[in-house]
């Protein structure tokens, strides 16, 4: 503790806090609790818009020549202001919000660190602001989150309806994908969930359609399957996802991994789990599933002519995904 800055404090405020500084150490939330009391009282004394080079030789004269309390405190017990003001934020947080907050108080106590918990915290009101939001028109965002599985093409196995991974669905070249503009729709701070395929991935065809798209990619979740489906070389029982991003959005990390483990549902359909995982990381007030299958959940604007009761529109010239393709190009003719 600073005793400098202690003997300038008011008698009875300094006589308390050498008192307090006699018991066991204190934790960073009993801290912020003593902490808040000295600015409370420091914020009686403070005259605004006194002069700023008087000595300070009273308690008076010293409130005056700080412009804010806080860096007195600071001062008091040797951090700087803005450490003092993000212990206090916690507090803050934890007293009107305790059932969610209240672990971040805990954590803070038992590390006896700030930081990690003041961003934690951070994190979590950007994410409240970003949910509240107003929504993306459907189809013609911005969305802050996007969700991407598109029809890869099989050149062994697209012309031969006989080969067991045959798609149940026209599938598009990489150059047909690369086409679709999704940066259209995306929010300037986006997350991109993009599907791909184990050769795909070999290949780098998915990497090639992210940075045509402006995305990218930081980490990749794999599905793990209750069973084998196809392959040439190995039965693939798991789908890869990656993560990506352009600029600089928010994320919600917690307890989430780069593996879910799920049962395989109707073909390319992906699992609840997957859905979960996203809403949970990346707050948005709605999301968008590109090239969806099956039902689509609240909160998500699916495109797709795979899902129930969206009638599909005419195919290119090959019969190959043009329904997403028709629906973004018709809402952004410029793109």
């Amino acid at each position: 503790m600073n005793r400098d800055i202690l003997r300038k404090l008011p008698l009875a405020l300094r006589i308390e806090i050498e008192e307090n500084a006699q018991h066991k150490p204190l934790t960073q939330s009993e801290l912020a609790i003593e902490q808040r009391r000295i600015l409370a009282e420091l914020r009686k004394h403070r005259a605004p818009g006194t002069r700023t080079d008087l000595k300070p030789t009273s308690a008076k004269d010293f409130a005056q020549v700080e412009n804010r309390a806080t860096k007195i405190v600071g001062r008091l017990f040797n951090e700087s202001d803005r450490q003092v003001e993000k212990r206090l934020a916690i507090i803050d947080a934890v007293e009107a919000e305790p059932e969610r907050f209240g672990k971040l108080k805990e954590d803070m106590d038992r590390t006896g660190r700030v930081n990690g918990v003041f961003k934690r915290l951070k994190v979590a009101i950007q994410a409240d602001a970003i949910k509240r939001e107003p929504p993306p028109l459907p189809g013609n965002g911005p969305y802050r989150c996007i969700a991407c599985d598109p029809p890869w093409l099989y050149d062994k196995r697209h012309e031969d309806p006989s080969q067991r991974g045959a798609t149940p669905y026209p599938a598009m070249t990489v150059e047909q994908i690369c086409a679709v503009p999704v940066a259209s729709i995306a929010h300037e701070d986006c997350v991109l969930w993009l599907w791909t395929t184990h050769s795909h991935l070999l290949t780098g065809d998915s990497l090639a359609v992210l940075k045509v798209w402006g995305f990218e990619p930081k980490t990749m979740m794999t599905w793990s399957k209750d069973r084998f489906g196809t392959g040439d070389w190995l039965r693939g029982q798991t789908e890869h996802c990656i993560l990506a991003v352009r600029g600089h959005p928010s994320v919600t990390l917690t307890n989430q991994t780069t593996l879910i483990t799920a049962p395989a549902g109707a073909h390319s359909a992906k699992p609840e789990r997957f859905y979960e995982l996203v809403e949970s990381l990346c707050p948005a007030p709605r999301y968008a599933s590109l090239f969806h299958r099956g039902a689509t959940r609240p909160l998500w604007d699916g495109h797709g002519d795979e899902i129930p009761g969206q009638s599909a529109l005419p195919r290119d010239e090959n019969g190959r995904g043009a329904h997403v393709m028709t629906v973004m190009k018709e809402a952004h003719p410029d793109a």
